[in-house]
């Protein structure tokens, strides 16, 4: 079982240019088999957990930029959806030379915008009245639709070690205050080629602040997956492979 020595779990398949992929919060690094089984004929990729999630316990120290160290991986495209937005954003921001391309998929973390002091202002009064994260995953059609896909992601998201964090109702009002209220950047001399990608159904990283965040990065690319909620690289796997897999031809 491959392991990092600071106790992150990941594994590795393909062959070619890095592409690293860092899941959301509910998930663990089979929630990208999609993704990976479509690009492991043409690049080397590498899905971890984050930790606390998955296999990954609680406890452990690493983090992205230690398992590419520590995996001699000099320079990557990164991938990260929804929470995993903050760690590959954290590192195309510190070290651009590590990333040759970055992709944020559902998520705006990491780019303290306008927008995301906006959204973050409207999601506390959302959580106050009663709004949970956990239950806008996807569409809201889409485990009627997809049954069986459905069923499968959350068998995924539930395989975590005893110790890990549960699945329960997260409070991420200390995370909103501090997004509402951080100092705006300026990103419009942003190194890293870079992709955002929305799903128009998206009820939580909501479509107007992934395309104002994309506007505020200097050179990105933005990219609509239609008929699709927070996570359209599962609901929409051929449409948003088709966009990610343009995109990598494009600038790796």
């Amino acid at each position: 079982m491959p392991v990092s020595t600071q106790g992150l779990f990941y594994e590795i398949d393909g062959d070619g240019p890095w592409v690293i992929f860092a899941h959301g919060g509910d998930g663990n690094h089979l929630c990208w088999h999609r993704q990976v089984a479509a690009l492991k004929h043409r690049y080397r990729c590498l899905a971890y957990d984050a930790p606390g999630f998955g296999l990954t316990p609680a406890d452990a120290k690493g983090d992205l930029l230690s398992l590419m160290d520590e995996l001699a991986i000099d320079r990557a495209v990164l991938v990260g959806h929804s929470m995993g937005g903050l760690a590959v954003s954290a590192v195309a921001q510190a070290h651009p030379n590590r990333v040759a391309a970055l992709v944020m998929s559902d998520t705006p973390f990491g780019f303290f915008t306008p927008a995301l002091s906006r959204w973050a202002a409207e999601m506390l009064v959302k959580i106050s009245a009663g709004f949970n994260v956990l239950d806008h995953l996807f569409a809201p059609d889409f485990a009627k639709r997809e049954p069986e896909a459905h069923h499968l992601y959350q068998a995924i998201c539930r395989m975590r070690l005893p110790a890990s964090t549960p699945r329960e109702r997260p409070d991420f009002s200390a995370a909103y205050i501090a997004m509402r209220d951080a100092p705006r950047g300026d990103y419009s001399a942003f190194p890293v080629p870079a992709l955002f990608i929305v799903g128009d159904r998206d009820a939580l990283t909501l479509p107007w602040l992934i395309e104002a965040t994309a506007q505020a990065v200097g050179g990105s690319d933005f990219a609509v997956i239609e008929g699709a909620g927070h996570s359209p690289f599962y609901e929409r796997t051929a449409e948003y492979n088709r966009a990610l897999d343009g995109f990598l031809a494009r600038v790796v």
